[in-house]
């Protein structure tokens, strides 16, 4: 009998998918059960993350999320805290690496589908996921090394049709013009993968004829979401001090 602890598919740093369907997270497990910390008054919502629930129910399970809040509009929601104190004038989007991905597609969606009271201001994009099948500017050229790229998100998304699905490479399958906000910040590692493609977001969004005002981040010799592993670190710091200072620009 084949042994069903057989790794199928060992996806990086992050987690492993055995030949009995289990997968295994190694990344990011350390988290708060849902519900209002009454310490930090800090909303935490539950979100189904893929490969365990495909593409799109991260993009259905965040949009609701944001509805949710956005019914707190005019005081009437359930959760008093957010009825009480929230600014529905100056609302920002922000999210690292899939949840960069998810945060513009978001904000692409909330310029067609209003949501009463919500004034999006901006969002900021840590180390988007986006990706295509071409490489651009001096992106990695080597087909297995793209090829393994698309086989993770062949497996978050397995009715795809490749990288160039808009999902995955919104910059060339979307008329960024239409992104739902007038400002937003860019944050790429220099030893990321990832890193050309939050630069060629930042160019074409200048050129798509957004209206709009894009900044970009480049943190020197770290990788991938190197703030969530090194959170104390110079370059970690200095990330949290330009995302706190990008939303606060009108109040210095």
């Amino acid at each position: 009998m084949e042994s069903t602890s057989e790794i199928l598919i060992h996806g990086a740093h992050y987690f492993r998918v055995y030949k009995d369907g289990r997968i295994e997270r190694l990344f990011g497990t350390q988290i708060v059960s849902a519900g209002l910390d009454s310490k930090t008054n800090v909303e935490s919502k539950d979100v189904m993350r893929a490969p365990e629930h495909p593409i799109p129910v991260a993009y259905d399970d965040s949009w609701a999320a944001l509805k949710w809040v956005a019914s707190h509009y005019g005081g009437n929601g359930p959760e008093e805290w957010l009825n009480c104190y929230v600014d529905f004038d100056k609302v920002y989007l922000s999210g690292d690496s899939a949840g960069a991905n998810i945060a513009h597609h978001i904000a692409m969606k909330i310029d067609t589908e209003k949501l009463d009271g919500v004034n999006l201001v901006g969002i900021v994009l840590a180390h988007p996921y986006f990706w295509g099948k071409e490489p651009v500017g001096d992106e990695i050229k080597d087909p297995a090394v793209r090829a393994k790229i698309e086989g993770f998100w062949r497996l978050a998304s397995p009715t795809t049709n490749g990288s160039d699905d808009p999902w995955i490479n919104p910059i060339d399958n979307q008329s960024l013009a239409s992104l739902g906000c007038t400002r937003v910040l860019v944050c790429v590692a220099e030893k990321d993968i990832l890193r050309h493609r939050g630069w060629y977001y930042c160019e074409m969004l200048k050129k798509s004829g957004w209206v709009g005002e894009v900044e970009m981040m480049e943190a020197q010799g770290e990788e991938h979401v190197f703030h969530l592993r090194k959170p104390t670190c110079e370059n970690a710091v200095a990330k949290l001090k330009k995302v706190a200072a990008f939303m606060n620009q009108d109040k210095a």
